[in-house]
């Protein structure tokens, strides 16, 4: 049964002014007191040190098709270092020089590769009477990958690493998401897809159109995180005043305001967020601080209102839900009780697990040690977790008559997946099924375990695709090349 939410609780204007208050005044102590030990520093050049140093064109190249890229290998590289390339990603083309063979003059003056020169011919080369030259550099197109385009997490990272990713989920992240979504119906603001590959930035507001991105690479703590720093500079730095402010300060705003926010409901972004502000404040003197901070906390508390009202509200809606279904759940239980005794419905599963170990032949039963974990086993075991969901009374009652301690059965279950493949543990899952789906179940049974089957055929075939690309992508590389959208659009407050 769902439990039911308890509504969000504001505080009032004074106790969120004076939270404020504090997480700015506490950032800006912090901001004056940063600064990178040696250790960090080595760490870094230690990490940096691993990577190819690319020429200025190539860097440039990069630069281009992927904006703020740090860490740059080949897909070779990044598999070898246990950080496999994502799904999707696309490759960043570089110029790979490659000299051709040395060249000799003959009598004839002809410039012709040395490997070709008859044997009286290299003797001549040797003895100084023809000359001889290196063969000319030519280019071809190689494949590369940004560190951010890989399964590397914050903590794969040096410390002080650039533009450094904040990893992990978000406790009522939808909520957050639906109240930061209606700060920007508020504000005119339109949440759209990027109109350009990103690169490394988290995020970007573009100028005049009222418009902020994500980076579709975020997680659900970055995307809180970066959205509302974009939404900082939408709502601050407008097409109208942004020359007011030098870049320094629409950071500094940004980032400020994002941190508080979040900080007020308990989103930790402060390793981030103290490397950001650290690098846009250090050797710049703002005009008039005063009057920026006082923006900074004016917006962060209009976002923090937004937010807590959006969220109360649909935390009441959430638990009116809530209560309805439980109601319906109920109803619907108990007409499927009288429908089908459980007891029915045990006594025709014991049956089909006796015909299954009568199948399974007495010599099987001979020579299987004891200790042996056979695919007639995780059946079972497959079997008996989904009765526990699919006909929770029953599978309850199959446990305390059996005595079969469950977490024993998962750990059992899981050691038989990582030593058999995916494709045999997947047949057995689809053979568990089919034989359930001859046993009597209840119309919430049946549609429980039809939503079970389409979730294992999904996620199945998408791994079997996943792999299938990354072959492919590791045999021939990838063979799109990268198209900057014709439509791009003047931006500003791009999150680097």
């Amino acid at each position: 049964m769902a439990k039911t939410k308890r509504p969000y609780k504001k505080k009032t204007p004074e106790q969120v002014k004076e939270e404020i208050n504090h997480l700015t005044e506490g950032m800006e102590k912090s901001i004056a007191n940063h600064f990178h030990s040696p250790e960090q520093m080595k760490e870094y050049l230690d990490f940096m040190g691993k990577f190819h140093r690319y020429s200025p064109r190539n860097t440039a190249l990069i630069d281009s098709q992927f904006p703020g890229a740090e860490a740059v290998g080949s897909y070779a590289f990044w598999k070898e270092k246990g950080f496999p390339v994502n799904k999707g990603e696309k490759s960043l083309k570089i110029l790979v020089p490659n000299r051709l063979g040395q060249q000799f003059q003959n009598e004839e003056g002809e410039w012709k590769p040395l490997k070709y020169a008859t044997k009286k011919e290299k003797q001549l080369v040797k003895d100084g009477q023809l000359d001889k030259r290196d063969g000319r550099l030519v280019y071809s197109t190689g494949s590369v990958f940004d560190i951010s385009q890989t399964s590397a997490t914050q903590k794969d990272l040096p410390q002080i690493f650039p533009n450094k990713w904040i990893d992990g989920q978000v406790e009522n992240y939808s909520q957050l998401r639906r109240g930061m979504e209606d700060i920007a119906e508020k504000n005119n603001i339109r949440i759209v897809e990027p109109y350009e590959e990103l690169g490394a930035a988290k995020g970007v507001s573009y100028t005049g159109r009222g418009e902020v991105a994500l980076n579709p690479r975020n997680s659900e703590r970055q995307d809180t995180k970066t959205l509302l720093h974009e939404l900082t500079h939408a709502k601050l730095h407008t097409e109208e005043n942004m020359n007011d402010y030098t870049k320094p300060e629409k950071e500094f705003q940004a980032e400020m305001t994002a941190y508080t926010v979040a900080s007020y409901f308990k989103i930790d972004t402060s390793d981030y967020s103290l490397d950001y502000l650290h690098h846009w404040t250090k050797d710049h003197d703002f005009k008039d601080h005063e009057k920026l901070l006082q923006e900074v906390q004016s917006t962060a508390k209009e976002f923090i209102m937004a937010l807590e009202e959006s969220m109360e509200q649909e935390m009441e809606g959430e638990k009116s839900m809530d209560a309805k279904e439980q109601k319906h759940e109920a109803e619907e239980e108990k007409q499927e009780r009288e429908k089908l005794p459980s007891e029915k419905l045990r006594d025709m599963y014991r049956i089909q697990v006796s015909k299954s170990e009568k199948d399974s032949g007495p010599f099987d039963k001979e020579e299987k040690p004891e200790e042996e974990y056979s695919h007639q086993d995780f059946k079972e075991a497959y079997k008996k977790e989904l009765m526990n969901f699919i006909e929770p009374t029953v599978g309850k009652e199959l446990d305390k008559e059996e005595k079969n301690d469950r977490q024993e059965r998962l750990n059992q279950m899981r050691a038989f997946q990582e030593t058999h493949s995916k494709e045999e543990v997947y047949q057995l899952k689809k053979e568990s099924l089919q034989e359930l789906k001859e046993l009597p179940l209840t119309d919430r049974g049946e549609q429980r375990l039809s939503q079970i089957e389409s979730k294992l055929d999904r996620e199945f075939h998408e791994e079997k695709e996943k792999e299938s690309t990354i072959s492919e992508m590791n045999e021939k590389g990838s063979k799109e090349a990268f198209q900057q959208k014709k439509n791009q659009k003047e931006k500003i407050g791009i999150e680097r």
